[in-house]
């Protein structure tokens, strides 16, 4: 309804953001749990008053046209998520389009195979753009990330950013929210990453099969005319994915046979030394610096993307050994003490019980473990986090992570009732709510040798409250009680 032929200046999904010419995309909204948490809180045609008062000239919604004031253009879809995508990918060029763009998915390891990988593709001169967890990071820039994978209007004026940044690419975390949500349905991608599928994310898919439906929707829409699928052959769900692409598949593993296989590795505090067989032709040994071995995963898939692109195997090697660290990722503390402080985000059952092993392998003494779980997420893998961590650690710190709209004590509780009822309070375990002071107390504990693993926050410089985000960081608060024992 209304006049299609007229110029437009911007797209948003957002009724604040609108400016004369814009078009507002109507997003209906989506119950994302039981406590209160939603993706879209409320429905966008709520907002379409607002919307033409600030100066939008097209209303597009999912529900019937209503009659508009003159110089409004109602346009009515199946499907206002992958409209927003596609609208926004036209208006800004189609970029993805022009740019070699790869895709991580996956429960864990997104993050760091992001950065592996663009360190690699950058010793093959290919100069990327990394979008997800941490941080945007658009050549020289970097912008603060919100969530994994940004709004599809977002993502589109990210990747004409990069592509007028003359860079050459983009390397980013497709999260199964993103997948599910549409937010990625303009654009089109070169490579297709799978690190791994585990529990989480249950309060939004679900069930696993949802969750693993989400994930592998990155790999069945591949459309550019040569795309590649790099997969795990390790996890269960790799054999579901490969079955639903039509990609070209470059396969990785630890365990069994594959294209790229681990052949033997060690691990010390100085990182990994690993042997690959590529394709049962070449062989390659490669030191990367970060510590667990569940980085020999992400290696892997760094390395799968390289081959993909054509890159000789010196570039590849050159390129996982020039990493040295990524932010909150079993990512060392260290302000003069004589033991190990390690902070890792890992915030899922199979991230925990990688990294504890991980640490419990450069521990000459104890490992003390400081974790929580979030508010209003999947509740069922509370009493898995803390069986896990309590069995595999010396002493547990159970604590407050970001709490959000529930109270920090019933998730502690819950996280509690995991835990082997011959493990006694104060002895194998602690439950300390204020996140501070149970830092402090691992600190205060920590002997000659002993780790001390801070879990679940990693990066994030911030807690999240019922009343609203606070500056916390685990690696300011350890420093700090480090410096003041």
């Amino acid at each position: 309804m209304g006049e299609l032929n007229i110029p437009i200046s911007g797209i948003t999904d957002d009724s604040r953001e609108v400016k004369d010419g814009y078009v507002f995309v109507c997003m209906p909204a989506v119950y994302e749990s039981q406590n209160a948490s939603w993706v879209y809180s409320t429905d966008g045609d709520d907002y379409i008053p607002d919307a033409i008062t600030r100066g939008a000239s097209v209303i597009v919604s999912q529900n019937s046209v209503q009659p508009a004031p003159d110089g409004i253009t109602f346009v009515q879809v199946r499907d206002a998520r992958q409209a927003l995508a596609k609208i926004a990918a036209e208006f800004y060029g189609n970029p993805s389009q022009k740019l070699m763009v790869v895709g991580v998915t996956g429960t864990n390891g997104k993050t760091s195979t992001c950065y592996l990988t663009r360190s690699v593709l950058a010793a093959g001169g290919i100069e990327t753009a990394v979008l997800g967890t941490i941080t945007r990071r658009i050549g020289g820039m970097d912008i603060p990330a919100g969530m994994t994978t940004p709004e599809a209007h977002r993502l589109q004026k990210m990747l004409r950013d990069a592509l007028e940044e003359g860079l050459d690419g983009v390397v980013m975390e497709a999260s199964s929210h993103a997948l599910e949500l549409e937010r990625i349905a303009g654009t089109e991608f070169d490579v297709a990453v799978f690190t791994n599928l585990t529990q989480d994310h249950l309060d939004f898919h679900k069930d696993m099969s949802g969750y693993l439906a989400a994930k592998t929707k990155l790999f069945s829409d591949l459309m550019k005319e040569r795309s590649f699928a790099i997969i795990n052959l390790d996890d269960p769900a790799g054999e579901h994915i490969i079955r639903h692409t039509n990609a070209e598949v470059i396969t990785y593993s630890i365990h069994d046979k594959a294209d790229l296989q681990i052949l033997d590795y060690r691990s010390s505090v100085e990182g990994l030394t690993f042997r690959v067989s590529i394709r049962g032709d070449q062989e390659l040994e490669v030191k990367v610096q970060l510590l667990g071995e569940y980085n020999l995963y992400n290696a892997l898939a760094a390395m799968g993307v390289g081959i993909s692109r054509g890159l000789d195997l010196g570039m590849i090697k050159a390129g996982l050994e020039s990493l040295d660290l990524v932010p909150g990722r079993f990512e060392r503390v260290n302000c003069g003490q004589d033991y190990t402080v390690v902070v890792d985000y890992a915030h899922t059952p199979d991230a925990l019980e990688r990294v504890l092993n991980a640490a419990r392998k450069i521990a000459q003494g104890r490992l003390i473990t400081v974790f929580g779980c979030g508010g209003d997420r999947d509740k069922s893998k509370r009493p898995l986090m803390g069986r896990i961590a309590t069995n595999l650690s010396d002493h547990s710190i159970i604590t407050s992570d970001n709490p959000r709209s529930e109270d920090p004590l019933e998730i502690i509780y819950q996280i509690r009732d995991g835990i082997d009822s011959t493990w006694a309070e104060g002895h194998r375990y602690e439950l300390i709510p204020d996140r501070r002071s149970a830092i402090q107390n691992a600190i205060a504990a920590a002997q000659k040798g002993d780790v001390v693993l801070i879990a679940g926050k990693g990066h994030e410089n911030y807690q999240i409250l019922k009343g609203g985000r606070v500056h916390f960081d685990d690696r300011e608060v350890a420093c700090d009680a480090i410096s003041g024992c």
